[in-house]
């Protein structure tokens, strides 16, 4: 009967799966949990959502499989799901489609995340596992009822070290995907899939991400302010343009003679932690107090005295220079969307503790780059390149040596109108009640978290903090890279950066219960137990936790404090 029924809808265009007869004969209480044998799953496949259940112009939606699946649990047994894999129909010829999954828990709680992607996005992440950020050992959304669901945003890259992975640019609705249509569409089918096969709506809708997947839920708050109910926006890449503005801003003094390698980044950090570690009341190897650090130190000073040569003792002036590029403002000659004059520069701190996401990955190796670039160049510079080749001049073999951006006025202003997440107006998204959470991760050397700060601080000017305070909160993890992981310069230990931004999120939206002013941040081990192995506070912004005395692994011995 249940594979007649879907044969026959889906005929007429229109997914419309009846749920289990105890499901429709009484229907679940407000926020009841509502249930499904997941024996029906693979009755999605082959399925069809009506472009018409999508609340933009977009294709139709098709399930390509759905099967029983397991996800490992970090306690217990495994959370048997269904794995829905789909796609979106492009509108126009040449653009691809978007390629979705959608994880539907046998218990549904009523409530979908979306999960954000990163980078140029170009991968379908899966929205299975911890959420970022998370303690080790924290059960995962899936697990706790929730259905999660995430995409590609419409276009396909072969990992996430491709060199050339804004090509899909130079397609204008792929473009428009990425830039924000993706993650509509693709929650309009979530929630059209979910009522479908549960036969009861989607409560509560949640996006939390990351990086481009912060920009994703800034994003959504913005243009689709009536869609979520909760957002947590995590080191997001706010303005877009002006960050990848400043990846195109190191390239040319690199060019110059002002490559950096291992034993530069080196004698950055400790130069950084020679000023820095001690301002916020103890030497741990660790830069708690960024703002302070940020008004203390300055690059320019490593710059070797005249007539001296760099021997670990400073850097040339060519090398000054690179540096200036990443940690000063990137500027426009023009403002670009919500008038925006500039990129700030990055703050410091992160340079070398994280292996993996740090000034190597992302400013500077030490080695010539390549031309075009090759993925074995810092993703800043293959990120910088590919702005200026395919989002501005349209021309993979363009010659970035001779870029101004004077020269690209009408176009970066229409880039910058598509991708950046600036829009200080968040009024709509809090009439209709939603809550957001932003965290920045202080020792951030991907992006600038001094542009959330800013973002945050625009909204306060243009909505006012009374009610700004309603909606709205900022948290900075001082000493997290952009990956959200630290680890002190001087003895290697883990700090403690993991906390559960879902629950907080959740309680704020569904129970009007704000997350604190002072939320505790932990380091675990990655193994069972997952014994806790520090705690630290993470603070609202602009305060920071200053050590006051006693064990310096609890989160009593810190207050948060103004930076000065």
């Amino acid at each position: 009967m249940w594979s007649h029924l879907l044969s026959s809808l889906t005929v007429a265009g229109v997914l419309a799966l009846p749920a289990v007869a105890s499901a429709q004969a009484t229907p679940p209480a407000n926020d009841a949990a509502v249930e499904m044998d997941l024996a029906h799953c693979t009755s999605l496949r082959g399925a069809r959502i009506d472009s018409s259940r999508i609340g933009i112009p977009s294709g139709a939606a098709l399930i390509t499989d759905a099967v029983v699946d397991n996800e490992p649990a970090a306690n217990g047994a495994p959370t048997r799901f269904c794995k829905v894999t789909g796609e979106i129909a492009a509108l126009t010829a040449g653009a691809s489609v978007i390629h979705f999954q959608v994880n539907l828990p046998g218990t549904w709680n009523r409530k979908l995340v979306m999960t954000g992607g990163g980078g140029f996005n170009g991968v379908v992440l899966g929205g299975l596992g911890p959420l970022r950020d998370a303690p080790h050992g924290t059960a995962t959304p899936l697990a706790k009822g929730y259905a999660t669901a995430s995409n590609d945003s419409g276009h396909v890259i072969a990992n996430r070290d491709d060199p050339e992975p804004a090509s899909f640019t130079l397609n204008n609705e792929m473009m428009r995907n990425f830039a924000f249509e993706a993650y509509k569409k693709t929650t309009d089918v979530s929630r059209a899939l979910l009522q479908d096969y549960f036969g009861q709506r989607v409560r509560y809708t949640f996006y939390f991400g990351g990086s481009e997947g912060g920009r994703e839920g800034l994003t959504m708050a913005q243009r689709y302010p009536n869609d979520f109910d909760g957002i947590v926006s995590v080191v997001p890449v706010i303005s877009l343009t002006g960050l990848l503005s400043s990846f195109a801003a190191i390239i040319p003094p690199q060019r110059a003679g002002g490559l950096i390698d291992g034993n530069g980044a080196r004698f950055l950090a400790q130069s950084v932690m020679a000023k820095c570690d001690m301002l916020d009341g103890i030497r741990d190897g660790v830069v708690s107090n960024y703002l302070g650090c940020h008004k203390a130190f300055s690059v320019t000073s490593l710059r070797c005295p005249p007539g001296k040569a760099p021997a670990g003792g400073c850097l040339t002036g060519a090398q000054v220079a690179t540096l200036e590029a990443a940690y000063e403002p990137t500027r426009f000659p023009f403002a670009v969307a919500n008038g925006i004059t500039f990129y700030p520069g990055r703050l410091s701190g992160g340079e070398v503790q994280v292996p993996g996401d740090n000034f190597a990955r992302w400013i500077s190796t030490g080695k010539a780059m390549s031309n075009p670039p090759s993925s074995n160049d810092p993703r800043g510079t293959v990120y910088g390149s590919n702005f200026i080749r395919y989002l501005l001049a349209r021309d993979a073999k363009y010659n970035i040596a001779s870029y101004d951006p004077a020269h690209f006025e009408a176009r970066l202003k229409e880039v910058s109108a598509l991708i950046d997440s600036t829009n200080p107006d968040l009024s709509a998204y809090f009439k209709h009640g939603g809550k957001l959470i932003m965290r920045e991760n202080g020792a951030d050397t991907a992006q600038s978290p001094l542009a959330g700060f800013n973002y945050y601080e625009s909204v306060v000017r243009r909505m006012g903090r009374s009610t700004v305070e309603r909606f709205f909160r900022l948290y900075v993890s001082p000493s997290s890279s952009h990956g959200g992981t630290a680890f002190s310069l001087t003895s290697g230990e883990a700090v403690p950066t993991e906390h559960d931004l879902l629950a907080d999120i959740d309680a704020w939206a569904t129970a009007g219960k704000p997350p604190a002013d002072v939320l505790e941040q932990v380091a675990t081990k990655a193994t069972a137990p997952y014994d806790q192995l520090a705690a630290r506070p993470m603070c609202r912004y602009p305060r920071y936790p200053h050590y006051v005395g006693g064990d310096r692994l609890k989160s009593s011995s810190y207050s948060c404090r103004l930076p000065f």
